[in-house]
């Protein structure tokens, strides 16, 4: 998507084509006579080198650069909230050609940004730390400065980041753009004697030839997905580790679970953190105690607590507890930036990606589907493979929307949002009002501008909490070790997490749907809070 700021056409580059000249002579003839060159290689080097330093300062100047980052944070966060103090333009790069064939770089800079006012990034109703890195063209480990409790006017924030810039006709124009994490490939184990022959028979078992053996491979698959998770437990149990039952791999859950795991690990108390289907999973795993700790979602906590379906089975879960609300995730409907839908009520007879079954996600799905007066049975087709399969699926042509739980920004909308493949559908307040007041854990909330890339206006929605739940029979002793590492320890803006960043004591109340564990109410008692007091509540959550 494009911003509506736009630079001239003819933009100075800040340096003339005299100085620049004087400047590859100057480099050439010092190598030259360091070297001893040749004068066809004198000529082939300046050649080279000129076409380098050219590239690198093509583009808008540091002028244009400085305009754009700063009408962004003044978009996002208002006229008096950030100022640039000092911004240095570093240079420039290619980047693949617009859809439409217009060239495209992209411009890397340098930043110190000043605080003109105190602003937490790390609040419910404030653009998070995600959302500003992506806005500012930097990676996580791009921004310096930014403060787990938040920020005081004057803090100076030190930024790596860049702008993303197309040549039209009206000149260079800032585009909204997709930061990806950097990763680092990790390579498996060393399999021993005995792991390497039944690795061979399974192989065997895949390769065999014969009818059904797309079918083979999907049971061998599957038996192999859930022995190996069973294997992981199993062993973690012998070992007495805190488990702590996280999500996909991919997501927020799993990532907060591997932080505290980690810290508790490094802090003496051995833990793992454990990949899961979503909050459903968890709550079995919980109740079966495969697991010490779980992220949940609080309205599907509040249907184990119960009883109620998807739990009906199995009964209450009397002794379910909850020992912090650590984040919001909000709801996203999605559909495809051209889409003529306009309103959840426009999804029936469409076809609808409403997540994966054992997820939390999947029964929000089902509640707002609901609540605008929709059965499963009136949509023309449904598919439930979650978010990353759903965007597929939308931008194949093969759904017309996605229902999703995630907390935000989600990574994959980010991508998304920056291609102008998405938009967002706001929720009425009728909606709203419809979910929130039937106390099954929604609470209303506004995505703030800028959320996603090329997200020009708020996004009305309603939110569920994410809650660390535990047995009541969790020690004390362990009950104080989590919920210290997890205020106390962890720099979740340092380890990137956007949902991590989140996590405060004042916010650990809200939202609970099942009792707060005793040792966790004496936790809190530690911060001054009478058990009658109520926590502030962010704004984005009040009602209207």
């Amino acid at each position: 998507m494009v911003t509506s700021a736009r630079i001239p056409a003819r933009i100075s580059i800040g340096i003339s084509t005299a100085t620049l000249t004087g400047m590859i002579t100057g480099m050439i003839n010092g190598i030259a006579a360091r070297f001893a060159l040749p004068r066809i290689m004198q000529l082939l080097a300046a050649a080279m080198l000129a076409l380098l330093l050219t590239g690198c300062i093509e583009g808008p100047d540091q002028s244009g650069v400085t305009q754009v980052v700063q009408q962004r944070l003044t978009q996002a966060l208002g006229a008096d909230a950030v100022e640039i103090t000092r911004l240095r333009r570093l240079g420039s790069g290619p980047l693949d050609a617009s859809a439409d064939g217009l060239k495209r770089r992209i411009v890397y800079y340098n930043a110190v940004l000043t605080m003109a006012r105190d602003l937490d990034f790390s609040s419910w109703d404030t653009l998070n730390v995600a959302a500003l890195t992506n806005l500012l063209g930097a990676t996580k480990r791009g921004i310096d400065g930014l403060k787990q409790d938040g920020n005081s006017a004057g803090d100076q924030v030190y930024v790596r980041g860049s702008v993303s810039f197309e040549k039209g006709a009206e000149g260079w124009t800032p585009v909204d753009v997709f930061h990806p994490e950097v990763g680092v490939a990790s390579t498996g184990p060393a399999g021993a004697e005995e792991s390497r022959r039944i690795i061979e028979q399974i192989n065997a078992l895949l390769t065999k030839p014969g009818k059904d053996s797309q079918e083979r491979k999907r049971i061998i698959t599957e038996v192999l997905d859930g022995a190996y998770d069973d294997i992981t437990l199993r062993l973690d149990r012998l070992e007495r580790a805190l488990l702590i039952a996280g999500g996909s791999p991919d997501g927020e859950y799993a990532r907060v679970a591997q932080l505290l795991a980690d810290e508790l690990t490094a802090e003496g108390t051995l833990s793992s953190a454990a990949q899961s289907s979503g909050s459903k999973e968890n709550l079995e795993l919980l109740r079966t105690g495969k697991v010490d700790i779980a992220l949940v979602q609080n309205n599907v906590a509040a249907q184990a607590l119960l009883g109620a379906e998807p739990f009906a089975v199995l009964g209450p879960h009397y002794t379910l507890n909850a020992l912090a609300s650590l984040f919001p995730e909000p709801l996203h409907v999605i559909v495809a930036a051209d889409s003529q839908i306009t309103s959840v009520q426009d999804l029936t007879g469409k076809r609808v990606d409403i997540g994966d079954p054992g997820s939390g996600s999947y029964l929000n799905a089902v509640a707002l589907l609901a609540a605008a007066g929709i059965e499963l049975t009136d949509l023309g087709a449904i598919h439930e493979t979650g978010l990353a399969g759903g965007l597929n699926l939308l931008n194949n042509g093969e759904a017309d929307a996605v229902i999703a739980t995630i907390g935000a920004p989600a990574r994959t909308l980010q991508r998304a949002a920056a291609q102008g493949r998405i938009r967002l559908l706001p929720l009425s307040a009728e909606l709203r009002e419809m979910l929130t007041r039937e106390g099954a854990g929604y609470v209303p909330i506004l995505l703030p501008a800028a959320t996603y890339p090329g997200q020009r206006e708020p996004v009305a929605t309603v939110a569920v909490t994410a809650v660390l739940a535990a047995n009541e029979s969790l020690p004390k002793a362990d009950v104080d070790r989590v919920l210290t590492a997890l205020f106390d320890r962890i720099d979740f803006v340092a380890a990137g997490s956007a949902a991590g960043s989140q996590i405060t004591p004042e916010t650990a109340e809200i939202g609970l749907t099942i009792p707060l564990h005793p040792a966790a109410i004496a936790y809190y008692g530690r911060f001054s809070l009478s058990p009658s007091e109520e926590p502030a509540v962010p704004a984005a959550f009040r009602q209207e």
